[in-house]
């Protein structure tokens, strides 16, 4: 293993289309519990656990917990996903255009939207592309910095911008990197020769086994 490991875990399946989205599904709260235990069959370190502190962090978190033993997650507000509703909003109000009422539609809008963001014309709830990245790439800073392994549960937002900083991706490319970031996949990037680098992207091998496949979900 390398002396400097981050592993990011974007949250499970959230309850879309209820009154509280924030909550896990109860396919959500499976897919956390599986991804425990597959951490634990492959004895995988980790040294300390932080997440955001959003209630499907938390609930992710306390899933793979309950089949992994993991140290207690710390909650840090920096691994907290954008606002989306805000950003689309703006977005259609800057642009004229209507919501995505399709899958396609939703693939075309949301890079555009990513570069509306990035240039300044609309905010993600009053804060701005660089201030997003900024904030989140903070929380990896401190976790080269104690070295060992890392484990973050967060979003898609947050797991975007992490990967377009160590692969030098512009807003645009890093939106369509992100649109397929399943829930509860597995992303890891190790420190060699002086710098970040990936070394695992949206892997789900909890979800691998044929009667798992229908939970590979992103929304």
């Amino acid at each position: 293993m390398h002396e400097c490991e981050i592993v990011l875990v974007r949250h499970g399946q959230a309850s879309f289309g209820t009154d509280d989205y924030d909550r896990l599904s109860p396919l959500g709260h499976e897919q956390a519990r599986w991804l425990g235990s597959y951490m634990h069959t492959h004895a995988m370190r980790v040294d300390r656990v932080s997440r955001g502190s959003l209630r499907r962090h938390r609930e992710t978190a306390e899933g793979i917990a309950q089949t992994f033993a993991v140290p207690p997650a710390a909650e840090d507000p920096r691994l907290n996903e954008l606002h989306f509703d805000s950003l689309a909003a703006q977005y259609r109000q800057a642009t004229g255009s209507g919501p995505a009422e399709s899958r396609g539609e939703f693939i075309e809008m949301f890079p555009r939207l990513f570069e509306h963001w990035a240039s300044g014309k609309i905010s993600n709830a009053g804060e701005s592309y660089e201030a997003f990245c900024t904030r989140t790439q903070a929380v990896v800073d401190a976790a080269v910095a104690q070295g060992g392994s890392t484990l973050l549960v967060t979003s898609g937002g947050v797991i975007g911008v992490t990967l377009a900083r160590v692969l030098g991706l512009d807003p645009r490319t890093t939106a369509d990197l992100l649109i397929n970031i399943h829930n509860a996949s597995v992303h890891r990037l190790i420190v060699e020769d002086g710098r970040l680098r990936l070394s695992l992207f949206n892997a789900s091998p909890h979800l691998d086994p044929e009667d798992r496949r229908h939970a590979r979900t992103y929304i």
